[in-house]
C-alpha cells in the first residue's frame, strides 16, 4: 500500500535524519518535504496522505489543509521520539514496531571510559548479541584504542576505503573480518593510528549505513557492534542513525552532571529518541570481581 509522508520541517538535517528513519518502517512511503522538495507529484499514485510537522516553525492550521490530523514532530517535551511517530502514521496492529527489528540488530557505543572498561561493558552484551549466524565488531577508532591487532587484524583502513565504491554492498563487510578472541567477526584496527578519522567521516558513515543494511537484511541474521571514538558531536547523528540501540559510556555518575555530557545526550536523544539511547556509568557495571579478565589481560587502558 503506497502512502506519501509529508515532513514539514525547516531543518534539512533532522529532515534526513527522519527520511531514513522512517522509511526504514515504511518501505513503500513516498516521503517528502514540501519545504524543500516543493509540492511532490508523487502525491497521485499515493492511497492517502500523512503529514508531521515541526510546531517550532509551523501551526497546526497551515498544514491542515493537506491532513485532517497533522502529527505533531516533537512530544509535548520537546523531543523527537521516533516510535511515538511510528505509531501514530498508521495507528493499529500492522503497523512496524520500532523494538523489533526484522532480523539482527546494530549497536553503537560511545565511550568515555579506559578501553578495557569499554571492553568489559561490551562483553557484558553477549546474552543481548545472542541468536544470531554472526556478530560483527567494527571499532571506528585510533589503533591505540582498538581491541585486537593481529597479524590479520588490519583491514579497517582496506575497509572504510573500499566502503564507498558503487560495487560495495552490505554482505562484503564479511569479507573483510575474521574471528576474534571473544567471539566476534571483525577488520580490527586501522593501518595506521589514525586512519578512521583521516580517511574523511563521509567513510565512516558510509559503512555505518552498510552495516544497519547488514544488520536489517532478511538474508541472513548478523548482529553489529560498532565503536565510535573521537568523532566530532555534530557527526555523531549522521553515524547513529540507523542503530537500533545506542550506548553512552560515561565513567561515574557526577559525569553525567557536566554541562557537555548534558547537551550531548539531551541532543542524540532528539535525534534517537529515549527508546534507542541508553547511558551507562562504568561504577555500575564493575565489580572487584570482574577487574582482571581477558578484556584486561589484553588490552590497553588509554
Amino acid at each position: 500500500m503506497a502512502f506519501t509522508i509529508r515532513i514539514y520541517e525547516n531543518n534539512e538535517y533532522i529532515y534526513r535524519l527522519l527520511k531514513k528513519r522512517l522509511g526504514s518502517f515504511y518501505p513503500d512511503a513516498y516521503i517528502v518535504n514540501p519545504c524543500l522538495d516543493g509540492q511532490a507529484e508523487d502525491d497521485r499514485f499515493s492511497d492517502f496522505i500523512k503529514v508531521i510537522y515541526d510546531p517550532s516553525d509551523f501551526n497546526k492550521d497551515d498544514v491542515s489543509l493537506t491532513s485532517e490530523s497533522p502529527i505533531r514532530l516533537t512530544d509535548d517535551g520537546g523531543m523527537i521520539d521516533c516510535s511515538r511517530l511510528i505509531s501514530l502514521i498508521i495507528p493499529n496492529a500492522e503497523s512496524p514496531s520500532i523494538n523489533q527489528p526484522a532480523t539482527g540488530t546494530i549497536t553503537a557505543v560511545i565511550p568515555f571510559v579506559y578501553s578495557d572498561v569499554r571492553d568489559r561493558f561490551i562483553y557484558g552484551l553477549e546474552s543481548d548479541l545472542s541468536g544470531s549466524d554472526f556478530n560483527i565488531r567494527l571499532d571506528f577508532t585510533s589503533r591505540l584504542r582498538a581491541l585486537w591487532r593481529g597479524s590479520s587484524g588490519s583491514n579497517m583502513t582496506a575497509l572504510l576505503k573500499d566502503c564507498k565504491s558503487r560495487k560495495f554492498t552490505p554482505e562484503d563487510i564479511l569479507k573483510y573480518c575474521n574471528m576474534d578472541d571473544s567471539g566476534f567477526l571483525t577488520p580490527g584496527c586501522c593501518k595506521n593510528n589514525d586512519d578512521v578519522y583521516d580517511l574523511g567521516i563521509e567513510r565512516s558513515t558510509a559503512l555505518m549505513n552498510h552495516a544497519a543494511d547488514l544488520a536489517h537484511s532478511k538474508l541472513r541474521s548478523v548482529n553489529v557492534l560498532a565503536v565510535l571514538e573521537g568523532f566530532r558531536t555534530a557527526d555523531l547523528p549522521g553515524l547513529i542513525a540507523g542503530c537500533d540501540k545506542v550506548f553512552i559510556l560515561l565513567p561515574a555518575r557526577n559525569a553525567g552532571e557536566d554541562l557537555g555530557a548534558k547537551e550531548l545526550i539531551t541532543m542524540l536523544t532528539k535525534v534517537l529518541g529515549s527508546e534507542r539511547l541508553s547511558v551507562r556509568y562504568a561504577e555500575d557495571f564493575i565489580t572487584d570481581n570482574s577487574s582482571v579478565d581477558v578484556f584486561t589481560q589484553r588490552s590497553v587502558a588509554v
